[in-house]
């Protein structure tokens, strides 16, 4: 390793800080902020850059603050606590709009008038409805390391719940917990929204045998926070809920939002423990409301909704437009999404389990066209679906992404088959950490 001083021009996807060495080698540095002068010690060396770590800071941004989190900088969860909030949302602007511009999406002169400020957090801590903790040595939860297996222990996570964290430590300190864990790799813990509990689900590696539910039953009995626990692992179906009372004897987690911009009705959504929603359900508010400002859609409208999950956005839309068909691969969301339908009374919506490509293709064979299609793919984006989706869509596409370089990758074929981007709305759904959520909107 070999001390270098860098001056850190920018932050780039992924969070780290690019700058050059006098070589005019690239260096992305961890934890590093623009206009920063840093000594560094480089790590990895890679094809065309090189990984560093800060070793001396010469001279600071004004942003830069003390993470509040003694796991800081071990941990491999976060990495923008060191900077304050506001200049956070700054930075992942800045961070799409690089993006979007050395691909050639849009250009510079679009700019102010395509991309939005990055709309904030209402909780920039404590927001995670869910996290998954590694089990070291049979006794020890934590995460992993910056770019590594190791695990390192926590007996708190900053980023979760004030209840998954009651619920930790809780757990940390009865026995029966690590019968249960010495036989688990993971253990994830979920709260509940409409009543605060947690539900633990243990990833088990062997089907759980009568006296594993028999400790099962009494963690739930004995620690007031827990709900539910259930059984997860590679060979069997998802096993429970073991409950303390037989009225919890389900495995749905619901949130309430009494107010939806732009709907007129509450809404109610629920998926199933172990199932998918966003971690950051204060902030799923905000990105409905911006999808169905950006659907625009009246009840002669026909909407598509492309990796649908558990309805998040086809239930809301289903009291605007004619009618809302969801696509989805995932079995668990499609029956959360019928669940979910049938609890709003929406009898316009019809949900079907199929792979997204091959729904596309099969409407495409059908002659269906719709006036709206929403797209919300998962990490690695929709790849080679641009075409269908032309050929699917009339008017509008929204497109809601996790990952600002697939986003632009997809972003950038889709612009190939007839679509101008209009509107391009960040979210920061996930504080304290370099990812970020965009929903676009396109229209032929």
């Amino acid at each position: 390793m070999h001390k270098e001083t860098v001056t850190i021009k920018k932050l780039v996807n992924g969070g780290f800080g690019l700058g050059h060495l006098p070589s005019k080698q690239v260096v992305l540095v961890q934890f590093g902020l623009p206009g920063e002068n840093l000594i560094v010690t480089t790590q990895e060396s890679k094809k065309n850059y090189l990984l560093a770590k800060i070793h001396q800071i010469e001279k600071n941004h004004p942003a830069r603050i003390p993470p509040p989190c003694k796991y800081y900088g071990e941990c491999g969860g976060c990495n923008l606590q060191h900077c304050d909030y506001d200049a956070q949302l700054t930075f992942k602007k800045d961070i799409l709009v690089d993006l979007l511009l050395r691909q050639k999406i849009i250009t510079t002169e679009e700019v102010d008038d395509t991309v939005n400020s990055v709309i904030g957090s209402p909780e920039p801590y404590h927001y995670r409805q869910r996290i998954r903790l590694k089990i070291k040595d049979d006794d020890k939860l934590g995460f992993n390391r910056f770019r590594s297996h190791e695990i390192i222990e926590i007996r708190q996570c900053l980023l979760a719940k004030p209840s998954i964290n009651n619920t930790l430590e809780a757990l940390k300190i009865h026995d029966e917990t690590f019968d249960l864990l010495g036989l688990s790799t993971e253990l994830e813990l979920q709260q509940n929204p409409a009543t605060d509990k947690v539900s633990c689900l243990f990833n088990f590696t062997r089907r759980p045998r009568p006296s594993d539910l028999k400790t099962a039953a009494k963690l739930c009995s004995e620690i007031e926070s827990i709900d539910r626990i259930f059984f997860t692992g590679e060979d069997f179906p998802i096993v429970g809920p073991i409950v303390a009372k037989v009225d919890e004897a389900n495995s749905f987690l619901t949130v309430h939002y009494p107010k939806i911009k732009g709907i007129q009705n509450p809404l109610e959504l629920n998926w199933e423990a172990g199932g998918f929603c966003q971690v950051n359900l204060s902030q799923n508010k905000t990105m409905i409301e911006t999808v169905l400002g950006f659907c625009n859609i009246g009840a002669e409208n026909s909407v598509l909704d492309l990796y649908c999950g558990m309805g998040n956005f086809a239930i809301p839309l289903s009291t605007l437009a004619e009618n809302v068909l969801g696509i989805e691969g995932q079995g668990s969301s499609i029956r959360c999404a019928q669940h979910n339908a049938a609890t709003a009374q929406a009898s316009n919506t019809t949900f079907r389990k199929l792979p997204v490509h091959k729904g596309c293709e099969t409407l495409i064979a059908k002659g269906e066209k719709f006036d709206c299609i929403i797209i919300d793919p998962p990490r690695q984006g929709a790849p080679e679906l641009a075409h269908q989706l032309s050929r699917l869509c009339s008017k509008r596409l929204v497109y809601i992404s996790c990952d600002p370089a697939t986003l632009c990758r997809d972003l950038k074929a889709i612009t190939n088959e007839g679509f101008s981007i209009k509107t391009i709305q960040p979210l920061d759904m996930f504080p304290q950490t370099h990812h970020i959520e965009t929903v676009v909107l396109l229209e032929k």
